[in-house]
């Protein structure tokens, strides 16, 4: 059961990073529009004024575009992020309860190991 959580966790945890991945590189892309609006907005002569309305318009409508997909990406971002710390800590139980359960069993072993060797010791005092 312990594997099958693990390979639960690893799965979440790569639709997690995928949609991590997703918002960085939209947010590379929104700096890299900002900078470039920024350096490109103006215009060295009267011959570049007709396109540089249409040039700003066209990048504030992808500084638009990258910042709805991005709010839309933040609740899935966050929803991943919920499932994978739950799947993390269902893991974690299911390790918890191997690892006690082989303490048992090492502590139960110890202890048939000592009995058997006190009734040994018993029956080699015994006439």
């Amino acid at each position: 059961m312990e594997r099958l959580k693990r390979m639960d966790t690893e799965r979440e945890a790569q639709s997690t990073a995928s949609l991590r991945d997703s918002m960085v590189q939209l947010e590379a892309e929104k700096t890299a529009l900002l900078a470039r609006l920024s350096g490109e907005s103006r215009i060295e002569g009267l011959e570049g004024a007709p396109y540089l309305g249409r040039f700003i318009r066209s990048m504030r409508a992808e500084l638009d575009r990258i910042s709805h997909e991005i709010a839309r990406l933040q609740p899935e971002v966050a929803q991943a992020e919920d499932r994978l710390r739950a799947a993390l800590s269902e893991q974690k139980t299911y390790e918890t309860l191997r690892q006690r359960r082989q303490s048992e069993g090492r502590k139960a072993a110890r202890k048939r190991e000592a009995h058997d060797m006190d009734l040994l010791t018993v029956m080699r005092w015994e006439p």
